[in-house]
């Protein structure tokens, strides 16, 4: 099987912030990494749009440097946040940016490709910005396969920037509610099995 993670250097090591939702966050990342310098105008629109569970348990799936799940533990301290990354580095990053933002004592991070690493589990959201970089099969495998991995009351949310049309059509041969948004140039997203 070919992954869309390739070993390479790192590239150079960026500081940034950014103030969501009332809070300050500070990131560490490498330019090797998605969107390495800055958050992504993609995340950024999800985050603004992000819907977070009372409680339970959440997965960032494809997490890069941990911008996401750490947002949302830092939004509901109830939550058990799980991060998977292919990426070494990015796992790396994600694990020290949970601490850097203190909430490390909720965050799990993960190495493994898509939802290996949780496999078994079941989760009361599943969030991420697929990476189309590694094409439209490991997008549709993100986005139709979350179905498996959330609870019955759970649901998802997906930010794409192409191919947001295509999924939302595929995601009502599995899912009940699909509810896709443009906003900005990109697809919002919402599932629920």
């Amino acid at each position: 099987m070919t992954h869309y993670y390739k070993p390479g250097q790192p590239g150079e090591r960026k500081l940034f912030s950014f103030t969501i939702h009332g809070y300050t966050f500070e990131f560490i990342s490498y330019t090797s990494l998605f969107s390495g310098s800055s958050l992504d105008d993609g995340t950024r629109l999800l985050l603004e749009n992000i819907m977070v569970p009372r409680s339970g348990v959440v997965l960032d799936i494809g997490c890069g440097y941990g911008v996401i799940g750490i947002v949302v533990a830092k939004l509901n301290p109830l939550l058990e946040v799980y991060m998977t990354d292919v990426n070494p580095l990015a796992v790396k990053v994600a694990r020290l940016n949970a601490s850097r933002n203190n909430v490390e004592d909720r965050v799990v991070v993960l190495q493994g490709d898509r939802y290996k690493p949780v496999e078994g589990m079941k989760f009361n959201a599943i969030y991420s910005n697929p990476p189309l970089s590694a094409g439209m099969r490991i997008v549709e495998d993100i986005v139709l396969g979350a179905r498996r991995y959330l609870t019955e009351d759970g649901f998802a949310q997906f930010v794409l920037a192409r191919g947001g049309e295509y999924l939302a059509e595929k995601a009502m041969e599995s899912y009940s509610i699909v509810d896709a948004k443009s906003k900005k140039g990109y697809i919002l997203l919402y599932l629920k099995p």
